[in-house]
């Protein structure tokens, strides 16, 4: 493979894995987004409704509102370290060309 096509080569999958990881950051902070909502709708249901159902309604926003907080995190971290181990295997492989 001449020295262009490998530099090209190289500068497309470090881009794409640029692109990867802040599509994992913008998924993150929208799992983020979403959790508080969902948060801030339970809490202020409970604070302001004076009916029965809607106090429960709000008390089960909260922990979904947590669920999906938690499930946010754990997605983010799975990818990112799955990105670290694909980058450090892609930096082995090209010492080796």
């Amino acid at each position: 493979m001449d020295p262009s096509k490998k530099r090209e080569a190289f500068v497309r999958d470090h881009l794409a894995e640029l692109r990867t990881d802040l599509a994992n950051r913008r998924t993150l902070l929208s799992h983020i987004r979403t959790a508080l909502a969902f948060v801030g709708g339970g809490i202020a249901l409970i604070h302001f409704s004076g009916h029965p159902v809607l106090d429960a309604t709000g008390w089960l926003l909260l922990p979904i509102g947590t669920g999906i907080f938690v499930q946010g995190v754990v997605t983010y971290l799975k990818i990112a370290r799955a990105v670290r181990e694909e980058k450090q295997q892609t930096a082995e492989a090209e010492k080796t060309l």
